[in-house]
């Protein structure tokens, strides 16, 4: 979920592309409870991709506000039958479902003592979210190879610059 949207490809920019990402995931649904115009759930798995990613970014020491409020119009209730988790009131619905499971396995997540893992990249043309397997959680970037490179090739050129003298 977090993933979704990078580059010029959005999993979750109209309802066909939900499907495919969605069913890309082999999870069990009825994949034809996506209603076809539904900019309403497609822009509350936005708003839940969002916190989601807010969320790695405050793991990754970068304070950035994250506004829960585009979920105001889904409603949870617990489910205790089982494992505990979380149910979408209302009518049945892929998205509403999608939400439900994402959001108590981010409750779960948060419980867990492995939650700073969950970050999101510093490079501001990424966020990409990754787990920090780094023996000491110290990893900022998805990939050093080209967010780390390109971070830190523009801290020397701006550290290079400034101690240039002026002309």
């Amino acid at each position: 979920m977090a993933n979704t949207g990078h580059g010029e490809h959005d999993e979750l920019a109209d309802p066909p592309a939900m499907r495919v990402w969605w069913a890309g995931l082999h999870a069990p649904t009825d994949l034809e409870a996506v209603r076809p115009h539904a900019t309403e759930d497609l822009a509350t798995l936005r708003a839940l991709r969002a916190v989601v990613r807010g969320l790695a970014l405050r793991n990754n020491g970068i304070d950035v506000r994250v506004d829960a409020a585009g979920l105001d119009r889904l409603t949870l209730r617990p489910d205790l039958r089982g494992s505990p988790s979380l149910l979408a009131d209302g009518p049945d619905g892929l998205v509403r479902d999608v939400c439900a499971a994402t959001v108590t396995a981010l409750l779960r997540a948060t419980a867990r003592p492995g939650w700073p893992r969950l970050k999101a990249c510093r490079g501001t043309d990424c966020r990409w979210v990754f787990i920090d397997s780094s023996r000491n959680t110290s990893r900022r970037w998805c990939d050093m190879a080209v967010c780390g490179n390109r971070a830190k090739s523009a801290s020397f050129r701006t550290r290079r610059s400034a101690s240039e003298p002026v002309a």
